[in-house]
């Protein structure tokens, strides 16, 4: 669907649901919020689905939007979220009638389906789709907005940070949200907890040059007490380190399996590896999940990764 099809189509129905996918970022948490509210100044009945991982800091954006008992939606929207198997479990089988996804590999699942994997961000993506609505942007609306897009390019750090991306932080900018504050909030203040458990992550980190592989254990999460807010962003720890171009950590599950998460710098694809492991993603940013213990994913990840660029050997 083009933005023009899907603002046609959100006028046309009502009475939605709006669904985040598994352990929510800020992305798709902003994204969701943001959605909601714009929904509502429509005239639309709208809620953000109850994510039972989201944890800290992202609730605030979505606990007054969640629906109430008995709430039977007519509508069911999906953000953020690229396969329908990352969906919280009550909604693994529900049909989706819409998807707005800016993965390149997203929402095959959905009926219908707005995808632009030129934007940096879902966020990005919905204030495009907001000025089709022809909805004022107010600071309730750009705020979560704005953290989507800010978590996805690493407070603009990141190469898919472009000149629209900047254009659209721009109009959110102008409704007097307090971006400092967010970005302090957010993306800077760290617990003991994280900085605990960012030092057991770098004293077994694999450091092959351009390569380097971190294991996030139980034993470590356990050790340090890091709750999930304490693990956002944690992936990106390995790209920090000097002459690192890949990037990987290796997520030790309770149920046995390992969850992989790949960064990499321009030269290198994390989407490719993480393909061929079976996970999707963005070419910087990509992820899976390995059904295996994690010093079985580490063997595998190196596999895919020497095959890809044998130069890494």
């Amino acid at each position: 669907m083009t933005i023009k099809d899907t603002a046609a189509f959100l006028h046309q129905n009502d009475s939605y649901i709006i669904l985040t996918h598994r352990r929510p970022d800020g992305d798709t948490i902003g994204s969701a919020a943001g959605f909601c509210l714009a929904l509502r100044a429509l005239g639309k009945t709208a809620y953000v689905a109850v994510n039972p991982d989201v944890t800290g800091r992202l609730e605030s954006l979505v606990s007054h939007l969640a629906p109430p008992d008995g709430f039977t939606p007519v509508t069911v929207v999906s953000v953020d979220t690229a396969n329908i198997s990352l969906f919280p479990h009550k909604w693994e089988q529900q049909n989706i009638d819409l998807s707005i996804d800016h993965h390149r590999n997203g929402g095959a699942f959905a009926r219908n389906l707005l995808l632009d994997s030129d934007c940096s961000a879902t966020g990005e993506l919905m204030v495009l789709l907001l000025k089709h609505l022809n909805i004022k942007l107010t600071r309730d609306i750009a705020e979560p907005l704005y953290i989507a897009i800010a978590t996805d390019t690493g407070c603009f750090r990141y190469g898919n940070t472009t000149g629209n991306t900047l254009r659209a932080t721009a109009e959110l900018l102008d409704t007097g949200i307090n971006a400092s504050a967010i970005n302090s909030e957010y993306f800077e203040k760290k617990t003991v907890s994280r900085f605990a458990i960012e030092a057991e992550l770098m004293r077994d980190i694999k450091n092959f040059g351009k390569l380097a592989v971190m294991f996030l254990t139980i034993e470590k999460i356990e050790k340090t007490k890091a709750t999930y807010d304490d693990l956002d962003g944690i992936s990106a720890l390995a790209r920090t380190i000097a002459g690192v171009e890949i990037g990987v950590t290796l997520r030790e599950e309770k149920d046995g399996s390992t969850k992989l998460s790949v960064r990499s710098a321009s030269g290198y694809s994390a989407l490719d590896i993480c393909e061929k492991l079976g996970g999707g993603g963005h070419p910087r940013a990509a992820g899976a999940l390995l059904k295996t213990d994690i010093e079985t994913a580490y063997a595998e990840t190196l596999n895919a990764i020497y095959g890809l660029y044998p130069e890494l050997r």
